[in-house]
């Protein structure tokens, strides 16, 4: 029921308690009339206290009308704050210390080998390659300046062969064809060189000279 239509029945009970109190004290003049002296005081007091409850609830009426209904009291949720799980920091590793060894120097031998002498027959070796020098020119007939090359062979003392020719032309723009090539490879190998070697030489040295066309 609303504060308005709780006012409008209140309102109604009240005018309809006036009018029966109204009523009834009509009612009891009249009876008073009627009745003798001691009768009319017993029921004198009979009406005074009808009287004065229907002046007592009249008046509770009338302070319910004055008095409006309180609002409705709205329940208030109290939200619970969201807590958040608390992540705990990375703990860092613990702090190692390098590892310092210290090795005491131990004394070694020397790498060093004796330096070896030339072999003896090496100088013959060159006289008898300078003197295929003509043969060497012609293999490089046609070429319009002079020349270096650089010859490196392994060479048997004992036998006089030659094997695993390299051939470096030096000097800027200097190259060799094939034909060239094998032209003084040929005169270098043949005939074999007559060497003179002592027992302790016969083996096979490597041997590098340097030769101009």
């Amino acid at each position: 029921m609303t504060p308005r239509e709780l006012r409008r029945e209140l309102r109604q009970r009240r005018e309809e308690l006036r009018r029966s109190l109204t009523l009834m004290r009509r009612q009891a003049r009249e009876r008073v009339r009627q009745l003798p002296e001691v009768r009319r005081d017993r029921l004198r007091r009979r009406v005074r206290r009808a009287v004065l409850l229907a002046l007592l609830l009249l008046a509770c009426l009338m302070r319910c009308e004055c008095q409006q209904a309180p609002p409705p009291v709205k329940a208030v949720v109290q939200e619970t704050p969201e807590v958040k799980p608390k992540i705990p920091a990375p703990v860092p590793p613990p702090r190692r210390e390098p590892l310092r060894v210290q090795v005491k120097p131990q004394p070694r031998g020397s790498y060093l080998g004796e330096a070896q002498a030339p072999p003896t027959w090496l100088d013959d070796f060159r006289l008898q390659v300078s003197a295929r020098g003509p043969r060497l020119a012609q293999c490089f007939t046609g070429t319009d300046r002079p020349g270096v090359l650089r010859w490196t062979a392994s060479v048997n003392p004992e036998s006089g062969a030659v094997a695993d020719h390299e051939l470096e032309p030096l000097g800027p723009g200097a190259e060799l064809k094939r034909e060239q090539r094998d032209c003084v490879v040929r005169v270098l190998s043949s005939p074999a060189y007559r060497l003179s070697a002592p027992r302790a030489q016969v083996l096979p040295n490597r041997i590098s000279l340097v030769i101009e066309f």
